[in-house]
Parts: structure tokens; C-alpha cells; sequence
């Protein structure tokens, strides 16, 4: 849909003629960006108006400014070409605000800008997050966060920050590492303006992800899993002191006390699952797995928690099983799933719980173990010798989901590996040959023997006794009265 906007938001194709001199770095910067967000560009136009008008400064921080600066340096390179640049549909907006009234104060001078600007365009969604004074713009696919810029406290390790405004240095003071707390100013006099008080570029150039402060693994863990998948992501190394602090971090054991002190700690665990959604959703799951690993940062969800060869094993196999069957739960869950698992039913349901995992990641997780046992004893009496009929391998599996079988499968790949397979590929793919319409067109009157008769047609058709509509039919009549 078209946003009907004042066509003075749409920019001036023109240019004129412009000094060389004046066509500074900003100014390209500046053009680049236009270029790439031209959708969404009236928009943040729109913003960036509504900004100065009430004496504000915008500026567009993290992600978008990062891979505009990191395809620049790119294509500065001889041979060189970005591919995994974050996608430039989710943008970060900071509105500082130097001359705060009390209303401002207490609300935040993002939520204000974005509630000003959904109350002009009704097409454009707004939604308010009043404790972090930001709100959140949704226009088609696009996502524009708009925050006040502001410093942040964490009461404890690990906690949701406390935070109050501020101005745009001490908004990036906060931010994880150097490469995502460069800001590209989009009002005043000279639009474009960049500031990289932390050096960002040099590391971009350097291709390393180094973090902003000694603390900032202690105040939260999740950010070793952003900086592995940022460095996986976009092709970079962490930086060795940056290293060193993630693995003093874990060893520290504070996250440990942490979660013993505060019991759950809602904060820590939500940004965890995200983090591990995010991470186990990429094509470089492995290598950022590996990477956690060699840091100890799996510890952080439990202490036995390791990356073993077999559990590696395990996942690529179920990282290709997901593409071959239509399984309702995503890859990251069962991968994540797989992990937890090894470490026995009571610390895996602790961390599962812990973790917020849905509830039917929790059942699967907290009967696996017991499955795996039940299932295991049934096989071994149903065979006696010989081989297990085709039928009784149906009625063993057919009672659990795809993905409690794949889980199992995986892990038992020798014991249940091949009963398993089969009833996937094949017996859980079988259409039966006649239903109840069939048995009222054959003269049966609907009842009871109905669910008896179909069942037993289905046993004799796995086991390929039946093979026609026909023979069904046939075998029907000669074995059940009308």
C-alpha cells in the first residue's frame, strides 16, 4: 500500500550543482543510505521532520548503519564483496532530547515522536514499550524502532536494565559492541553527520566484533551469543580480548549465582531463547555451536552442557531431517531440543522451564527419556527372533509426533533408528483403502464395528496383504456379516 505522504518527503531527484568540496563523506554516507531505504525513506523523513520541529536531533544507530559503513567497506577493497549483511528491513531510530520537560521525562521522546506520527498517518502502526520509553512503527515490512536516547543500570548480573534519559554519546556507551554503536545523524543543518566515538569503523575494516566494556558479559550473557553470531554472520573474528572477557565471564560462575540468588531470572532467560532462536535459525548454527563451545558459553544454560562429537553428529542429521519431513515445530527448536536432552530428565526440564520453551517443547523434553525406555521395550518384545511386522511397527509409533520421533530416531539412531524410518518414509504415508463411506456403500450400518473393521482392513493393508479397493472390499464381506 502507498503511504500518501507530502510530496516534499519524497526527495529532490535533482541535486544541482554542488561544490565538490561540499560532497564531504557525510554527505555520501548520507546518499547511500537514501539509496537503500528509498521505500521507507518518506517515513523516516516524516520522522526526521516531526524531530526537528520540536528542537530534537534523529539519529539511525546499530544495524542499518553498520552494514551501510561495512558494504562501503567492501567495495573499498579490491575483489572484495559483502554477502551477509543483516537485511536492511528493521531500523533503529534515537531521538535525543537535551531540554527535557517532566511530561518528556516520564514518557520518553520516542514514544511521543512515534505516537505523533501514527496519529497523522493511521497506516502506520505504532506500538509503545513505556518501561524502555520506545515504541515500535510497523509499515508494511518494514520496522522502525524509535527509542529516547537514554543510559541504562543493571541492579544485578544478568537483570533487565533500569533506564533514564540521556544524550546520544551515553545511548551508545550502552550498546553491545563497537561496530553497533556508530550513529548517522538525520536532522539538522549536515544529515549525515557520523559519530563513531568507539571506533567502529576501524573494527569493521579490521573484520572484528570486539565489545564496548569489561562488564558488559557479566551484565549480560547473552551478548557472548549475539557477538558469536554476528562474527559467524557477517564473516569476522572476536577479538582476543574481547574473547578472554567472554570466557572470564563464564568461568566467573556469576551467572550460576545469579539464577540461584534471584531464582528465575525472567530478563536473562527471554533474551536467552532469543538468542538461541536467532542463532540456531542461521545457515552458520554449527560454527557458531562450536565457537560457544570452545568460549564455555553453553554453560550459561547449564554447566554439564558441552558439544560433544555425537551431539554434533546429531544435529547435522536432524538439520537435514527437517527439510525431508513436514514437521510442525521449526529447526531451532528441535536442534535446541536435541541439546537439552543430554543432559538427563531433571536438568533438562530445568533449563527447558527455564528457558520458556513453549509447552509442547516442554512435554516432548520432559517425556523423551521415558519414551525412549517404553518404546525401546516394546521393539525388543514385539521381535522374539523375528522380524517385527510392518502393522506392529504402525501401532508403536503412531500415537507420538514427528518431531518426538525424529528426537529419537536421532538419538537412538541403532535401536529405533530403522523402525522409526520406516514408519516416516512409508507406513505413516499410507492412505487407507476404504472408509466409512465405503462400509455404508457396502450395507453396513454405521456403529462400533465400523472403527473394528477399518482397523483391521488398515493392518492387512500395511502389511500387504490388501493392495486394491477391491480385495478390501472383498476381504470385508468375507469376514464381517452384514
Amino acid at each position: 500500500m502507498a503511504l500518501d505522504v507530502p510530496r516534499k518527503h519524497l526527495g529532490n531527484k535533482g541535486g544541482g550543482d554542488r561544490d565538490g568540496e561540499k560532497r564531504d563523506y557525510s554527505e555520501k554516507l548520507y546518499q547511500q543510505l537514501k539509496e537503500r531505504m528509498a521505500e521507507i525513506w518518506p517515513v523516516l523523513m516524516m520522522i526526521a521532520e516531526a524531530s526537528a520541529r520540536r528542537g530534537w536531533s534523529l539519529y539511525i544507530v546499530g544495524g542499518a548503519v553498520r552494514d551501510l559503513l561495512l558494504n562501503r567497506v567492501g567495495n573499498d577493497r579490491a575483489g572484495s564483496k559483502v554477502e551477509n549483511s543483516l537485511p536492511l528491513t528493521d531500523i533503529d531510530l534515537v531521538v535525543e532530547n537535551q531540554v527535557n520537560t517532566a511530561d518528556e521525562t516520564a514518557v520518553g521522546a520516542g514514544v511521543i515522536l512515534a505516537e505523533a506520527i501514527q496519529a497523522e498517518y493511521p497506516e502506520i502502526e505504532a506500538q509503545v514499550h513505556g518501561q524502555f520509553q520506545t515504541a515500535t512503527l510497523t509499515w508494511q515490512s518494514w520496522q522502525i524502532d524509535i527509542a529516547t536516547a537514554r543510559t541504562e543500570f543493571y541492579a544485578y548480573p544478568a537483570a533487565n536494565p533500569a533506564v533514564e534519559p540521556s544524550d546520544i554519546y551515553r545511548d551508545l556507551y550502552r550498546r553491545d559492541f563497537t561496530i553497533n554503536a556508530i550513529a548517522l545523524k538525520l536532522t539538522g543543518s549536515q544529515p549525515g553527520q557520523l559519530l563513531d566515538i568507539f571506533n567502529g569503523q576501524a573494527d569493521l575494516q579490521q573484520r572484528l566484533v570486539r565489545v564496548l566494556h569489561t562488564d558488559s558479559f557479566i551484565e549480560d550473557p547473552t551478548r557472548i551469543f549475539r557477538a558469536v553470531r554476528f562474527a559467524v554472520r557477517l564473516g569476522f573474528d572476536l577479538e582476543a580480548q574481547t574473547q578472554q572477557l567472554a570466557r572470564s565471564a563464564v568461568k566467573s560462575g556469576i551467572y550460576e549465582k545469579s539464577r540461584s540468588k534471584y531464582k528465575k531470572v525472567p530478563a536473562l532467560q527471554s533474551r536467552l531463547q532469543a538468542e538461541l532462536k536467532y542463532l540456531l535459525e542461521e545457515s552458520g548454527w554449527e560454527q557458531s555451536l562450536v565457537w560457544l563451545d570452545e568460549l564455555g558459553a553453553l554453560a550459561c544454560l547449564d554447566e554439564n552442557l558441552a558439544l560433544s562429537p555425537g551431539l554434533l553428529q546429531q544435529l547435522r542429521r536432524m538439520d537435514r531431517w527437517v527439510h525431508k519431513f513436514e514437521v510442525s515445530q521449526p529447526r531451532w527448536i528441535l536442534l535446541l531440543e536435541l541439546m537439552l536432552a543430554q543432559l538427563g530428565p531433571e536438568r533438562c526440564n530445568r533449563v527447558a522451564n527455564s528457558l520458556n520453551l513453549s509447552a509442547q517443547s516442554q512435554y516432548r523434553l520432559r517425556n523423551i527419556h521415558a519414551c525412549e525406555t517404553q518404546l525401546k521395550s516394546q521393539l525388543k518384545a514385539q521381535v522374539h527372533g523375528s522380524a517385527l511386522s510392518r502393522s506392529k511397527v504402525y501401532k508403536i509409533f503412531q500415537s507420538h509426533s514427528h518431531a518426538e520421533l525424529l528426537l529419537m530416531a536421532d538419538r537412538h539412531p541403532r535401536i529405533l533408528g530403522a523402525s522409526i524410518w520406516l514408519y516416516l518414509t512409508d507406513l505413516a504415508l499410507i492412505s487407507p483403502l476404504i472408509n466409512g463411506g465405503t462400509l455404508k456403500r457396502l450395507g453396513y450400518s454405521p456403529g462400533p464395528q465400523f472403527k473394528k473393521i477399518l482397523a483391521d482392513v488398515h493392518q492387512q493393508q500395511l502389511d500387504g496383504t490388501l493392495t486394491t479397493e477391491e480385495s478390501a472390499e472383498q476381504y470385508v464381506l468375507s469376514q464381517y456379516s452384514l
